[in-house]
């Protein structure tokens, strides 16, 4: 790797905390259970992990969510209909831990758009979907945006997938 990139990745690794953390700072959430940790806009609220849908899944989101948005069928979609014009979400599903040589690919370092599906899924609706390996788990993750949501905050929203790790 050229001199360039390396100066490039290296900026990036410390400006990708001010996305995440907006003018608010930042929180840590740690599921010991799960053996999941990752770090979200201090404004924002997340469900906690289900606890009656397997798989298990939590939404982190830029407005108000509860726990009993991602319990029952189609857990997740109550916290992502409730979505305002300019939030954010992030419903990530934990098919648990995985083999080294899993069939979800590994993710990248950073998470882009572009990586992700975009479609209208059942449960979901329109959102942007990726699975991926992470953090030793099977991993799905659905992003979504309200109509009027700025860059910034869709960079939040990807962010709290970059900081994604074990516990």
């Amino acid at each position: 790797m050229s001199l360039q990139p390396r100066v490039a990745c290296f900026l990036l690794a410390l400006i990708a905390p001010l996305f995440l953390a907006g003018c608010g700072g930042s929180k840590s959430a740690r599921f010991d259970a799960e053996g999941v940790a990752f770090v979200y806009p201090a404004a924002w609220s997340v469900t906690g992990f289900s606890r009656t849908v397997s798989p298990a899944r939590l939404v982190v989101a830029s407005y108000p969510v509860r726990r009993a948005e991602v319990e029952g069928d189609c857990g997740g979609m109550r916290a992502l209909q409730a979505l305002p014009r300019n939030g954010a979400a992030v419903l990530l599903i934990d098919y648990g831990p995985g083999p080294a040589n899993s069939r979800f690919p590994s993710r990248l370092s950073r998470f882009r758009l572009d990586q992700f599906k975009r479609a209208s899924y059942d449960c979901f609706g329109d959102s942007y979907m990726l699975r991926f390996h992470a953090a030793r788990h099977d991993l799905q993750a659905h992003v979504v945006f309200g109509g009027n949501a700025r860059v910034a905050q869709r960079n939040r929203a990807l962010g709290v997938l970059d900081t994604l790790g074990s516990k």
